[in-house]
């Protein structure tokens, strides 16, 4: 029998399941006991609302995307939670991140009894609101009533089109972008958006940004009347702008408690219910002043973050906890500019100075100039990443490297008149002009000595000490270190105050290397690279250490004294204009540089001990009066050795002094020093023979101990033309040989010369051949005269 349908709806349905569905389909369906009129319906309607959601869900939508990636302004605070600085964004706006759980379930009770009571019960539009808005504004025949939800004002913000006319087209694209956003999002998290993008105007988005803009206070700290205020503001900025016109602000915020009172929801917060008008009395709107503490460290840390965020959308944006204390910053920019302000007629204009934890690397302080503001002296330059020529205080790691092949501290280094190169001939001086003949390794570092330093370069050589320095963490310039020559022993090659800190940290960390850290992080040691032995790293931190050994340059001056272990580290560079000092106990180091950015020198006599006094008064502020001592070296044992030639002691050595030496070391026997008769005589070795004579002195030279060799000119040699009129000569030396009297041959013109064997030859410009002859042994160079 033909099943008849009436009329109406019930009809419309049978043709659209004949139209939706094929004949098989249907049959099917009543085969398993099915009625296609009943059942299709709500298949179709699902597969509809499936797709509807589909489409919200995963459409393109470009302004949303835009808008998670915008920036935040970021809030930094100091190892121990105090605020340094927030950040503004492009134009000075103002927008901080409050997560979720900054957001009190009261403070979200209000903004929603203030926008969009039933914003829990709707998909993104509230249909009750649509038809209380139309009756409104039909009966008034003018817009007096909006129904958009928090979902259609979120949407709003997200497209960011302020100037784009609010007609229906408007609002049909607002309602729709409302039903993608509910399709991603849920409740909380629209709700979050939509409160950390509320624009309150004057500069300020977001209502963790509203809050202090408007009342210097965070979210947590408002009270109910601060709120209800800050809830209405959005409505219309300017009008209730509680600093030019608090009355209009609160009267609007009394409206809004009220009616807040009357929800349902103010049971469930009673504090926000219950105002009375003592509340509303007691409301003062406060401007908050941004602080700005460690302006080059947050510069530098932002740049960082930049570029981490531009490769990563995970990068934080809100919050970065510094390692650095603001507390020991404060003190160490005290202290840089005290000393500069005392030392201003020195024409002495700024200081960096950077503080760091050698467990972990971090970064407790970073002064990067004596005031940041003063335009006149360059305070906006950083002094810690500004490269400069650092002297003297590069000599430890020259010395390491000397270390790792194979010198060792009782070694004896020539401080003596020297001459290096071909073309261009080095010839280092000691700070204070003097020679000092032999001298120990040991003393030679520890009191900073330039001769024996460039020997050392010479010896080991300029591309492997640049090797060495590379894994330090030292990054040079393209060219300028190798331009620099034998003056790296000197540091005459510019390098950043953070690359010397870093590098300095080396030594009280046993050899490992770690890159500078800027986040707080845990109390835990990092992993780093392993540069150089520990037993290097010992050797080194011993000589620096040690006050006797330099005594020899610095007297017993109480800038480097200290009641606890401490080793220390000076230089200048430039004529005064860099003056640098690096200090550091087995927990922290400490670098400072003071001069001037504008390349004045320094005048008078202040050299490095005002940086010297800042790193020792930051130790100490640091250690307190106690600290650990640095480790000895395992594969070493403190031996007796004479103090002048470092060999093993004899009766005849008038000084002895115990210095580190290998386990297994089999030293030869002091030969330089002997009784004769009743008093002991020294003997030298023939290279310090220019030395020796250079002044009356006791003693003695061994010219058999060397064969006989022309120290200068070296071969190759290129001499140029001092300026002025008077007598031009070349100098020359000679060393060893068995016999008193040398031979010299000079352009085939034929001479002698006694004991000790330095001359000079007249200047003559050409090509030049020297020879020289003692018994069997001859020598010969080759110099140009310009």
């Amino acid at each position: 029998m033909k099943r008849k349908y009436l009329a109406g709806p019930r009809a419309f349905c049978t043709r659209l399941n004949k139209f939706l569905f094929p004949g098989p389909i249907r049959k099917t369906v009543r085969m398993a006991g099915e009625r296609p009129l009943y059942f299709w319906p709500p298949v179709f309607s699902l597969a509809f609302f499936l797709f509807l959601y589909g489409f919200c869900r995963f459409s393109p939508y470009g302004a949303l995307n835009a808008f998670l990636e915008r920036p935040w302004s970021t809030r930094y605070y100091d190892r121990r939670g105090n605020l340094v600085q927030i950040l503004p964004l492009e134009e000075g706006l103002r927008r901080e991140y409050a997560g979720p759980d900054a957001i009190d379930p009261g403070i979200a009770a209000v903004f929603l009894s203030a926008e969009d009571e039933r914003f829990y019960y709707h998909p993104g539009i509230d249909p009750l609101s649509v038809l209380r808005a139309f009756s409104q504004n039909i009966k008034e025949r003018r817009r007096v009533s909006g129904a958009s939800t928090i979902t259609m004002q979120l949407a709003r913000i997200i497209t960011a089109r302020p100037q784009e006319p609010r007609d229906l087209f408007t609002k049909m694209g607002e309602t729709l972008n409302a039903f993608r956003l509910e399709a991603r999002f849920s409740k909380k998290e629209i709700l979050n958006l939509y409160l950390n993008s509320l624009p309150f105007g004057f500069q300020t988005e977001g209502l963790a940004s509203a809050a202090r803009n408007f009342f210097a206070l965070e979210i947590s700290l408002l009270s109910p009347a601060e709120l209800f205020c800050l809830a209405v503001i959005p409505r219309r900025p300017a009008a209730y702008n509680p600093f030019t016109d608090r009355e209009a602000c609160i009267d609007a915020a009394q409206r809004l408690a009220a009616r807040f009172a009357r929800s349902p929801g103010a049971r469930d917060f009673p504090s926000y219910a219950a105002l009375e008008a003592g509340d509303w009395e007691a409301l003062s709107p406060r401007r908050f002043q941004y602080p700005q503490y460690m302006p080059h460290l947050v510069r530098h840390v932002n740049g960082m973050l930049a570029e981490l965020r531009a490769g990563n959308k995970n990068a934080p944006h809100s919050d970065y906890v510094l390692s650095a204390d603001l507390e020991l910053q404060r003190f160490a920019e005290d202290l840089i500019g005290g000393h500069i302000r005392r030392h201003s007629l020195s024409r002495l204009n700024n200081g960096a100075a950077l503080v760091l934890d050698n467990k972990t690397g971090e970064v407790l302080a970073w002064v990067g100039s004596a005031d940041y503001y003063n335009q006149r002296t360059l305070g906006q330059i950083d002094g810690v990443l500004a490269e400069n020529q650092m002297g003297s205080s590069m000599k430890p790691f020259l010395y390491a490297l000397a270390l790792e092949r194979g010198f060792k501290p009782s070694d004896v280094l020539a401080d003596i008149p020297s001459k290096y190169g071909s073309q261009e001939v080095y010839i280092p001086q000691n700070f204070n002009n003097r020679f000092n003949g032999p001298v120990l390794f040991r003393t030679a570092l520890a009191s900073s000595l330039n001769i024996p330093a460039v020997d050392l370069l010479y010896r080991l050589g300029v591309e492997e000490y640049l090797r060495f320095l590379s894994t330090l963490g030292f990054n040079f310039s393209a060219g300028v270190a190798e331009h620099a020559g034998l003056g790296l022993a000197l540091g005459n090659a510019p390098v950043k105050l953070a690359e010397m800190a870093a590098g300095f940290s080396v030594f009280p960390r046993d050899g490992i290397f770690l890159p500078l850290r800027f986040e707080r992080g845990e109390e835990q040691e990092y992993a780093g690279d392993r540069v150089m032995n520990s037993d290097t790293a010992r050797l080194v931190c011993s000589i620096l250490s040690d006050r006797g050994a330099r005594v020899l340059a610095f007297g017993r001056g109480t800038n480097f004294e200290t009641p606890f272990p401490a080793m220390f580290k000076t230089g200048t560079a430039n004529q005064y204009q860099n003056i640098i000092a690096l200090g550091a106990t087995p927990r922290f180091t400490v670098a400072v540089w003071m001069g001037n950015f504008t390349g004045e020198t320094v005048v008078g006599r202040t050299g490095s001990s005002l940086p010297a006094a800042v790193v020792r008064q930051l130790l100490v502020r640091l250690q307190g009066n106690r600290g650990e001592s640095f480790l000895e070296p395992q594969g070493w044992v403190k031996t007796p050795v004479c103090a002048l030639s470092g060999m093993a002691p004899t009766a005849a050595c008038p000084s002895v002094i115990e210095e580190y030496l290998p386990l297994d070391w089999a030293g030869e026997s002091c030969g330089w020093h002997a009784i004769r008769g009743s008093s002991v005589e020294v003997t030298y070795p023939p290279e310090y023979q220019g030395w020796f004579f250079s002044q009356p002195r006791e003693g003695t030279i061994n010219y058999s101990a060397s064969p006989l060799e022309i120290i200068s000119p070296r071969d190759n040699y290129t001499f140029f033309p001092s300026s002025g009129t008077g007598i031009q000569s070349i100098p020359v030396e000679v060393i060893g040989g068995l016999n008193g009297i040398i031979t010299v041959d000079y352009d085939g013109e034929t001479f002698t010369v006694s004991r000790p064997f330095v001359f000079f030859l007249p200047y003559t410009p050409g090509r030049h051949s020297l020879r020289v002859r003692n018994g069997d042994e001859t020598a010969a160079v080759h110099f140009i005269a310009e």
